[in-house]
C-alpha cells in the first residue's frame, strides 16, 4: 500500500496548507479547481472526507458516484450521513457486495 500511495498523485482540498509529507501532493483550493480537475484525462477521483465536505461536493455537482461501506453494528444517537446537503438528490443502485465480516459494499451513482 505505501509504494502505491507513494506514486498516486494526491489532491488536497485546503485553503491554509502550503505543504505535505507525501510525495506527488497538489493543494486545490475551490471547486473550480475540483472540477477542473474532473475534465482532465485520467482515472477517477477518490474522495477521502468527512460528511461536510462530501455533501458540499454533492451540492456543487461534482459527485458521481458514491461508494459506501456499511459495517454491521449497533450505536446509540448519531447524525445523518449527509446532513448537510442542500438538495435531495435519487440514487441509483449499480452494485452490491458481501465482504467479509458482514460488511455490505453499496455503489450508488448521483441522479
Amino acid at each position: 500500500w505505501a509504494r502505491f500511495a507513494e506514486q498516486t498523485p494526491h489532491y488536497v482540498l485546503s485553503n491554509t496548507m502550503t505543504s505535505a509529507l507525501w510525495p506527488k501532493t497538489r493543494f486545490v483550493r475551490t471547486f473550480e479547481d475540483i472540477a477542473a480537475l474532473k475534465q482532465q484525462p485520467g482515472k477517477d477521483i477518490y474522495l477521502m472526507g468527512g460528511a461536510r465536505i462530501t455533501a458540499s461536493l454533492i451540492d456543487a455537482g461534482l459527485v458521481d458516484e458514491l461508494r459506501l461501506i456499511v459495517y454491521p453494528l449497533l450505536a446509540g444517537e448519531g447524525k445523518a450521513l449527509f446532513a448537510t446537503t442542500q438538495n435531495r438528490r435519487g440514487l441509483e443502485l449499480r452494485k452490491v457486495g458481501q465482504l467479509s465480516d458482514g460488511r455490505v459494499s453499496l455503489v450508488y451513482g448521483i441522479g
